[in-house]
């Protein structure tokens, strides 16, 4: 007796991926022999037992072929989750990824430049504030303080002038502009304190060369000039050297200027 069997694939595999075997078993029955004999018992009692071998041999492959298929279809089912999954893991992190970058850059490098624009708007009027106050209690100090300004200013400069009197080179040379300055003056009459005396009277030849006049110059000592004060008479009038008077001069600058 022949037996022969099939496995039917394709549309069996369901959409979970699970392979569903189907085994069609087909029963051929043996060709009608004629026996000479009518007792014919052992022989068929052999054809029962063959029959009963390839039954249970059969019985043996289709279970065997089952389980293969079923691990088959277990090993198709776990790679196509398997890649399912890796392909979903993949494009979930690149999703992520992406979404995690613009999140970072929008939440980390966008907020922190737009912050420290902020910061620096703030810090460039903080600067600005400082600067303005700056110049503003400038403003108010030296309004304050003009008239104390003013005078320790002519203070100093009188401190100077004071010193260079007491300089015979810096007299000499005051006296020397002045003369240079006058013109048509046949005489000059120099007056000043003793001790400023004896060093114009050496000066007097070389003004005289240096001079553009052909007059006479005399210097004669005056004690009740101040000291460093020197007064010039000349045909029409006089000149008056005198830090005294600079200073007053000076004064009146700065009189016009706050004015």
């Amino acid at each position: 007796m022949q037996s022969s069997y099939k496995i039917i694939k394709g549309d069996s595999i369901d959409e979970e991926g699970t392979q569903n075997i189907v085994t069609v078993f087909k029963k051929h029955s043996p060709p009608k022999r004629r026996h000479k004999n009518k007792d014919s018992s052992p022989s068929r009692n052999n054809y029962d037992s063959l029959l009963h071998t390839m039954m249970e041999k059969a019985a043996e492959d289709r279970k065997k072929i089952i389980l293969r298929a079923n691990d088959e279809a277990e090993e198709i089912k776990k790679k196509a989750y398997d890649a399912a999954s890796k392909k979903g893991y993949e494009e979930g992190r690149k999703k992520g990824r992406d979404a995690g970058f613009k999140s970072a850059y929008d939440e980390g490098y966008v907020k922190n430049v737009k912050k420290a624009e902020a910061e620096g708007e703030d810090i460039r009027n903080k600067a600005s504030a400082v600067l303005k106050n700056a110049v503003d209690e400038k403003k108010r100090y030296l309004t304050e303080k003009e008239e104390e300004i003013k005078k320790f200013i002519v203070n100093a400069v009188e401190s100077v002038l004071k010193d260079e009197v007491r300089n015979k080179d810096s007299l000499n040379k005051m006296v020397f502009d002045a003369l240079s300055q006058v013109k048509n003056s046949k005489t000059f009459i120099i007056k000043s304190r003793g001790k400023y005396c004896g060093e114009f009277k050496k000066q007097v030849d070389m003004w005289k060369e240096q001079l553009p006049f052909r007059g006479d110059i005399f210097v004669i000592s005056d004690e009740s000039l101040k000291d460093g004060s020197v007064v010039i008479e000349r045909d029409r009038g006089k000149i008056i050297l005198s830090v005294d008077i600079a200073m007053k001069k000076l004064r009146e600058i700065f009189d016009s200027t706050s004015n």
